[in-house]
């Protein structure tokens, strides 16, 4: 019976639980409050009556003794009879055979008095007790107070639930909320958890602040899924149709230098299409905490990079030059500066068709300044937004662009910065708060 109730409160939604919990607890309080009457009942009479007959016995037969013409009781609850034990016909009819002992009879009034019988002295007294006024008594001075006991414990059970309600609204509110959203919609904004942070509960308030911090986590998931999704199927696009064209190609071509050249701008789309997976699996990632940190002289760094991206893109008429007053070193993972660097030369080498792209290295960050065609103000602003590419879009090629490199960035906390003109160039500038700089000793 027990375990069935137990599964019978644990059925359903928690505001259901709270109601049959404390309807369980009003059926309890009632079960005892009854029960504790009917105690109380049975100890009055079986216990409390029988004493007061035994004391009442006792007191007369010891009167009886001194003087056998003593009255016999006769008061408005109790009455005597005496009579031999071998004529007991002077006695009432319902009275002739009882015998000695304490119990409840049936009078022929229809009244069930209790009757107290006992033997002395060759006679038999025979106790009537009608506890009518007794149990009227009882009734006003044990049941009253009970029941007004019992009400006052109800109020207070009523106000309990009201108060527990209230509490745990809360928590109902929340549990609708996120059952009736829409994950398939993925509208998180839908999912206003922050209107329900104001109360004075801090259980309540540490799970809707953990369940905002969940939100705005899984709302960073889906936004990372999104952006790797279209950065692949965007970027891929173009170095996967570079590849099947050199394919076809390749099968045309009779002269092994021109097909050596073919290999050749096949390669360097593969190594393209490896970092460019490489760049977007570390923007897919939650955490930096897989990638290798190390500490990364730029200076090295940048030549490295300088003198990849003038072989994949040799142009004569432009002039590529490195200047620092100093090394500069950070400590970060190697390949994210690669990647940002990289696109950085490519895109200022894409754009630049005679002139020059210098890198300036200073004590707070790396400056890439071009000579090409520049930006207007327009462009300028929407520059790192992604896969912009502004008025000039003769070269298109297949780099990650300014927005990769943005949110590459914004993720380390390396503010960049860009500045252009048209017709007199861009420069971009990458800062690192946290970077070392010796400078170069001067020559005597």
């Amino acid at each position: 019976m027990i375990r069935r109730a137990y599964q019978w409160v644990l059925h359903g939604g928690l505001n259901t639980k709270l109601v049959r919990v404390f309807i369980l607890q009003i059926l309890a309080i009632s079960v005892a409050t009854v029960m504790g009457v009917y105690a109380a009942a049975w100890v009055v009479e079986k216990v409390l009556v029988r004493e007061a007959l035994n004391g009442e016995a006792e007191h007369f037969w010891s009167l009886y003794a001194e003087d056998p013409q003593i009255a016999l009781p006769n008061t408005n609850n109790l009455l005597g009879y005496l009579a031999p034990v071998e004529d007991l016909y002077s006695l009432p009819g319902w009275l002739r055979d009882e015998e000695p002992g304490f119990r409840r009879v049936n009078h022929p009034d229809g009244d069930s008095p209790v009757i107290h019988v006992t033997d002395r002295h060759g006679a038999r007294l025979y106790l009537v007790f009608d506890e009518v006024q007794v149990s009227s008594l009882a009734f006003y001075f044990g049941i009253a107070p009970l029941t007004a006991v019992l009400m006052i414990i109800y109020l207070l059970t009523w106000v309990g639930y009201l108060a527990s309600r209230r509490a745990v609204s809360t928590v109902v509110q929340l549990a609708d909320l996120v059952r009736n959203f829409d994950f398939n919609a993925a509208d998180f904004d839908a999912l206003r958890i922050e209107d329900l942070g104001n109360t004075s509960d801090p259980e309540v308030l540490a799970l809707v602040t953990a369940l905002n911090q969940f939100t705005d986590r899984l709302q960073s998931f889906v936004r990372r899924e999104r952006n790797f999704t279209r950065n692949a199927s965007h970027e891929l696009r173009t170095p996967l149709a570079v590849l099947k064209s050199n394919l076809e190609l390749l099968r045309q071509v009779r002269d092994e230098a021109q097909a050596q050249a073919v290999v050749e701008r096949m390669n360097r789309t593969v190594r393209d299409m490896e970092a460019l997976v490489e760049t977007l699996l570390i923007l897919a990632r939650e955490s930096e905490s897989k990638l290798s940190w190390s500490s990364v002289v730029l200076n090295d760094l940048l030549a490295e990079q300088l003198d990849q991206v003038q072989r994949a893109i040799p142009k004569a008429d432009v002039r590529s030059e490195i200047r620092a007053g100093g090394l500069l070193e950070v400590n970060a993972p190697e390949r994210v500066l690669a990647i940002i660097f990289t696109n950085l030369l490519r895109n200022a080498m894409n754009f630049t068709e005679e002139g020059e792209v210098n890198i300036l290295i200073d004590a707070r960050g790396v400056t890439v300044k071009d000579s090409g065609c520049g930006m207007c103000e327009a462009d300028l602003e929407r520059a790192f937004e992604p896969f912009y590419r502004g008025h000039d879009r003769s070269n298109e090629g297949y780099g990650l662009g300014l927005a990769i490199v943005r949110r590459l960035c914004d993720r380390f906390d390396w503010p960049i910065h860009a500045d252009s003109e048209i017709g007199e160039g861009t420069q971009i500038r990458v800062e690192f708060p946290r970077a070392t700089f010796r400078p170069f000793r001067k020559a005597q």
